[in-house]
C-alpha cells in the first residue's frame, strides 16, 4: 500500500491548519452526485458489461459462460493453473520489478492463467501478464523514476483538492504505455481464457472492487486503454498524497461518480474470493491441473525494532507502517489457508529482512535502485520462493 514520511506528515498538518483557517475556500467536487446507498450496487460503467465485481462476494462475473468455453479450450491450462498475485508496496514494487526480471532470466518463469495486482502491484500486473518482454518497462519505471516522475506535490492542491498531489507525470508514463496496441496483446491473451484483474476501493462503499481488465480489452471500445489507465491510477492512489480517481458510471440512464483509491486501503493482495468454488469450476471443466499461487509481497513482513520518537509524525507514520504490514500478513495467511483448500501449490516471496538502504523520500530512486536489484538476484537464485509463511 503506502509509507508515508515525518516531513509529508508535517507539510500536511499544515496545510490542513491553513485550509481550516480559510473558511471562505470552497473544495473540489464531484462532476456529478454519488450513487445514492440504496442503488450504489447497481451502477455500472457506460458502455460496459461484466468488467467488475465486489472483492467481498462471489465473483459472479468472472466465469461467464464465454469465458469459461475460452478456459476449458486451453489445452495447456488442463496441465496446469498459474495465478500470480502482485501486492501494494508503493516504491517497493521494485522489488517484484525486479523478481520478475531476474525470475525470467533464471527460465521457469510461466504463463500465468490469471495475474492479479493491488496498488504498485497494479502498475506491475498488465506487464507481467503479457510476459518477459515487458521486463524493460518495469526496470524502467522502478529504476529511473523518481518522486518528480510520479507526484508533483503542490499546496495548492492540497489546499483546494483532495491529496497532497497532482498525478499528471504518472499519468503520462501510463498514457505512453497502455495505448490501443497494448489493450490488443492483452484481448489476444484474453481470448485464450487468461484473466488479468486490478483491485481498487470504492470510498464511498468502504469495499474493495475487482476489475476485469482483460474483458475490457475484449470489448474492443477506444475508450478501453483510458478506463484501463484510470483503474491502474485509483489502484495506486494513496489516500491523502495522491488525488481519488473518480469513475463516471450510470444507474437507470443517469450519470454519477464513484471515488476509487489504493487498492490496498481495503486488501494488500489477492487472487479470487472464498467462496468461489474452484473445485466445482474444475468438474465443469473436466480439468484437474497442477494448481500454482504465486504471491509477490512486495515490502517486509518480518517486524523491524525502531525506537519511535514522541513527535506527532513519527508516531503515526510508524503506526501506518505497522498497521499496513500486519494488513498484509493477514492477507497472506487468509491466502495461504485458500490455497490449502483448494489444492493449490503456495509459493511466496517479499522484501528481506536484510535489506536496510534507508528510504530517504517519496519513491526515491536509489531506494528502489537498489531494492530492484535485490529482487532481481533473488528471482534468479535457486531460493526465490519459499512453501510456507514465515515470519
Amino acid at each position: 500500500m503506502f509509507r508515508l514520511f515525518p516531513h509529508l506528515y508535517i507539510r500536511l498538518i499544515g496545510m490542513v491548519t491553513l485550509t481550516l483557517l480559510l473558511t471562505a475556500c470552497s473544495f473540489k467536487s464531484r462532476t456529478y452526485e454519488a450513487p445514492s446507498v440504496t442503488a450504489y450496487q447497481n451502477a455500472k460503467v457506460a458502455g460496459y458489461k461484466h468488467i467488475r465485481y465486489w472483492g467481498d462476494k462471489t465473483a459472479q462475473y468472472t466465469y461467464t459462460r464465454d469465458n469459461i468455453k475460452r478456459l476449458g479450450a486451453n489445452k495447456n491450462f488442463r496441465k496446469r493453473i498459474d495465478i500470480l498475485a502482485l501486492s501494494g508496496g508503493a516504491e517497493d514494487g521494485a522489488y517484484g520489478a525486479g523478481f520478475l526480471k531476474g525470475w525470467s532470466e533464471r527460465g521457469n518463469r510461466p504463463e500465468f492463467t490469471v495475474v492479479t495486482g493491488i496498488s504498485t502491484g497494479a502498475l506491475i500486473a498488465p506487464f507481467a501478464f503479457l510476459g518477459p518482454k515487458y521486463d524493460k518497462v518495469l526496470q524502467k519505471l522502478y529504476t529511473e523514476s523518481s518522486q518528480k516522475n510520479i507526484v508533483l506535490l503542490s499546496p495548492m492542491e492540497a489546499l483546494f483538492g483532495a491529496s497532497l498531489g497532482d498525478t499528471a507525470p504518472l499519468k503520462k508514463i501510463l498514457s505512453e504505455e497502455i495505448n490501443d496496441d497494448f489493450v490488443a496483446e492483452l484481448a489476444k491473451e484474453a481470448k485464450k481464457g487468461r484473466l488479468l484483474q486490478i483491485g481498487t476501493t470504492n470510498l464511498d462503499a468502504q469495499r474493495p472492487v475487482v476489475w476485469e481488465i482483460t474483458e475490457i480489452a475484449l470489448s474492443g471500445r477506444s475508450d478501453a486503454p483510458k478506463l484501463i489507465r484510470d483503474i491502474m491510477l485509483a489502484s495506486a492512489s494513496i489516500p491523502g498524497a495522491f488525488p481519488p480517481v473518480l469513475i463516471d458510471v450510470v444507474i437507470n440512464g443517469k450519470k454519477y461518480q464513484e471515488v476509487h483509491v489504493d487498492g490496498g486501503v481495503t486488501r494488500q493482495i489477492f487472487v479470487y474470493p472464498r467462496d468461489l468454488d474452484i473445485r466445482k469450476l474444475q468438474r465443469m471443466l473436466h480439468m484437474y491441473p497442477q494448481k500454482n499461487m504465486w504471491l509477490i509481497r512486495n515490502t517486509k513482513i518480518d517486524p523491524e525494532y525502531k525506537p519511535v520518537s514522541l513527535s506527532l509524525a513519527d508516531i503515526a507514520e510508524r503506526s501506518f507502517y505497522t498497521l499496513t504490514k500486519y494488513h498484509g500478513l493477514g492477507d497472506l495467511v487468509n491466502i495461504t489457508s485458500l490455497a490449502k483448500r483448494d489444492g493449490f501449490h503456495i509459493h511466496i516471496t517479499n522484501v528481506p529482512k536484510s535489506f536496510d538502504v534507508p528510504l530517504e523520500d517519496f519513491f526515491d530512486k536509489k531506494y528502489m535502485k537498489a531494492l530492484y536489484q535485490v529482487g532481481y538476484e533473488k528471482g534468479r537464485s535457486n531460493s526465490a520462493w519459499q512453501t510456507t509463511l514465515k515470519f
